[in-house]
């Protein structure tokens, strides 16, 4: 029998919990953008066949393994069906004239989904249909959508995947295995067994302190409780990887930082929340990968609870109010490995209730997930591809999602918003404004007082 690969404790938890709401799209996507003529469809077919005997990773499927009870695991299948793994979409429309512009949620910075090419709100009615669809478990996990512009300027290729099988992490290894450019991306290798290690009492602890938090009930803004309408909106935009370092470093804090800083003052003015929006409760993704975990495709992620400080009326006290905050989320050591050693340690039969449970949104309003990046560059035949975007799915029970990843040093943030919500497709606009403020309050603090420590003013 070939090598089968069994999946690891919170991969079996989130099949299990597919296997239950099987309607349920429990996806990865990222939405990359290239410049220059779409390659043909075979090109691409053929760039992807290549790719697929580099990395025969790629190619594993979900087998059940023989054995007095029901287990699964990934095993690699040389009879991959391109014609189903990499596909095509028509040619969008042209872009409409100034008179009959597209909305300011129609797209992000660099033309992806506004440029002249990708006409009105097109591409985000076909990211919003793909993503939302279940992926099949039939063959490789994953699909390749190829999305050709009217005009043949700019084209952009959307990435579905089970979450069973991939992270934020094990997404960017798949890109950079399928678009990396120059040698063999260094980091996608076969799974490397994990290091042993004893368990650390103060990490268990640590964990258990926060995992109490979730038992406190959320209380939402009245438009949250809106009717749910069960169609996601998304939105997105591009900034600078730079631009938030840039942002962080001077206080402590950082990306992440900035990230749920913007974020909280988005939901202040979002028309979704409004000033209702005192303390918004939020479930944040964290990895919990080690060392030999690096290049697995697998699930190593665990959930911290954190209220966004949107009451503070200033872009700079809602910075400060995150680092503090996401700083005392790290007393007690490393935030994640105790979270994992305790998802571990409980039965398998309670490890779905557990993962449904910090689904359902009774401890948290929505789900924030800040995924490191590929390092790029990335191509496909040729073509550079200059932007990637995370497109969130919304699990039962959620309203509203905001991711991070990007690409070098083009990062994005994707949004997904139940349609109910007011304002559904403009919370992403209203982030990368917030960056602005947070920016100019940052570069006035230096300017006023000199340089800023993770203790206050520097003397």
């Amino acid at each position: 029998m070939d090598r089968i690969r069994l999946l690891n404790a919170f991969d079996t938890a989130l099949l299990e919990y597919q296997l239950l709401h099987a309607d349920v799209p429990i996806n990865v996507n990222c939405l990359l953008l290239g410049k220059g003529p779409a390659p043909d469809i075979g090109v691409v077919r053929g760039w992807v066949a290549e790719r697929l005997r580099r990395f025969p990773l790629l190619t594993e499927r979900l087998v059940c393994v023989p054995g007095r009870r029901a287990r699964y695991g990934w095993r690699a299948d040389p009879d991959v069906d391109l014609n189903h793994l990499v596909r095509e979409h028509p040619v969008f429309p042209p872009a409409p004239t100034a008179s009959v512009a597209s909305p300011a949620s129609a797209g992000g910075v660099g033309g992806l989904g506004a440029g002249p090419g990708f006409g009105g709100t097109a591409l985000h009615d076909f990211v919003a249909r793909r993503s939302d669809e279940v992926v099949s478990m039939a063959g490789p996990p994953w699909q390749l959508w190829l999305l050709r512009s009217a005009d043949d300027t700019e084209f952009a290729l959307l990435y579905r995947a089970s979450h069973i099988q991939q992270d934020g992490t094990a997404k960017n290894l798949v890109l950079s295995a399928l678009f990396g450019v120059g040698s063999d991306p260094m980091a996608f290798v076969p799974p490397q067994r994990r290091e042993a290690g004893r368990t650390r009492s103060r990490e268990v602890g640590a964990a258990v302190a926060r995992s109490l938090q979730w038992l406190a009930p959320t209380t939402g803004p009245a438009s949250f409780a809106a009717p749910w309408l069960g169609r996601t909106i998304h939105g997105w935009e591009t900034t600078s990887l730079s631009l938030l370092r840039s942002i962080g470093t001077p206080v402590g804090g950082t990306v992440n930082d900035v990230f749920l800083a913007a974020l909280a003052g988005a939901l202040r003015r979002w028309p979704g929340t409004g000033r209702a929006a005192v303390g918004l409760p939020v479930a944040m993704a964290v990895s919990t990968r080690q060392p030999g975990e690096r290049a697995m495709l697998a699930n190593f992620v665990a959930g911290a609870r954190i209220v966004l400080p949107c009451a503070e009326e200033l872009p700079l006290d809602r910075l400060l109010a995150v680092r503090d905050r996401t700083d005392r989320l790290k007393q007690g050591g490393t935030l994640g490995v105790g979270e994992r050693l305790l998802f571990e340690f409980l039965p398998a039969r309670i490890r779905p209730r557990l993962f449904d449970a910090g689904l359902s949104g009774r401890s948290s309003l929505l789900s924030v997930s800040n995924q490191a990046g590929a390092p790029g560059p990335l191509a496909l035949a040729g073509q550079p591809i200059t932007t990637a975007v995370p497109i969130p799915t919304l699990f039962p029970g959620q309203r509203l999602a905001c991711h991070l990843s990007g690409l070098g040093d083009a990062v994005s943030v994707g949004t997904a918003a139940d349609a109910g919500l007011p304002g559904a497709g403009d919370l992403a606009r209203l982030w990368v404004e917030e960056v602005g403020l947070l920016d100019d309050a940052v570069r006035a603090l230096l300017a006023g007082s000199g340089q800023w420590t993770a203790n206050g003013p520097a003397r």
